[in-house]
């Protein structure tokens, strides 16, 4: 999908994406759409949480206007001109919590690559940001979810301010209670299994050693 009015809401899968999107929807009033058709696995309570609105693909133009600012979320890389807000996250961490999300359904060393599916290849956590490139692409808001987590009003002053726009509320309904109407996208943190051994843990390291060196992870 190709327009040139949107904002992309980017990262590597299990980065902060639908964080993201909460925050935008409590604290900003904004929806947000999907390029993933039934993103949210259909659950109308967390929809209601994150402010989701299921893309119609014939007729885009039609949920954009209902929407205002058209924020679009991705996993996919960077292939276009458009705004961006990009989330990184510590990767080994989003990569534990990738697995985490497939219940083990998809090997491991293929999550490690990015390859989900035949139509599906993401490369690794440090492609990702390579392909983004968010530090410096024009237009385009880098914000970590560590800080998403623990500082959350300098979020929300550096998103006013990417946006143009005034902050509405700072309060954000807690992850605890946004996992009760779901535990698959938001999952309680006692809920993560991720059961790697040295070698996995290496192996991610080691292919993605100078973007976690980048931005502090290493």
């Amino acid at each position: 999908m190709k327009t040139e009015r949107i904002i992309w809401i980017a990262s590597y899968p299990r980065s902060g994406n639908t964080y993201l999107r909460t925050i935008l929807r409590h604290a900003f009033g904004f929806l947000s759409t999907s390029i993933y058709p039934h993103d949210l696995g259909n659950n109308k309570e967390l929809e209601e949480y994150v402010g989701h609105i299921e893309l119609n693909f014939q007729d885009p133009d039609q949920i954009f206007k209902r929407m205002g600012i058209p924020f679009v979320k991705t996993h996919s890389t960077d292939n276009d001109q458009n705004p961006a807000i990009y989330v990184v996250r510590d990767g080994l961490k989003a990569f534990k919590s990738f697995y985490d999300f497939y219940d083990g359904k998809v090997p491991i060393k293929n999550l490690l690559q990015g390859k989900i599916a035949n139509n599906l290849n993401l490369g690794t956590w440090g492609d990702h940001i390579r392909s983004w490139d968010p530090s410096r692409r024009p237009k385009t808001l880098l914000l970590r979810y560590e800080e998403m987590i623990c500082e959350l009003p300098k979020v929300l002053q550096e998103i006013s301010e990417f946006l143009g726009v005034a902050i509405k509320s700072t309060h954000i309904p807690p992850r605890s209670r946004i996992a009760e109407s779901d535990g698959r996208w938001v999952r309680e943190k006692r809920d993560q299994k991720s059961p790697f051994n040295e070698e996995i843990v290496e192996l991610f390291i080691d292919q993605n050693k100078d973007v976690l060196k980048e931005f502090g992870y290493l």
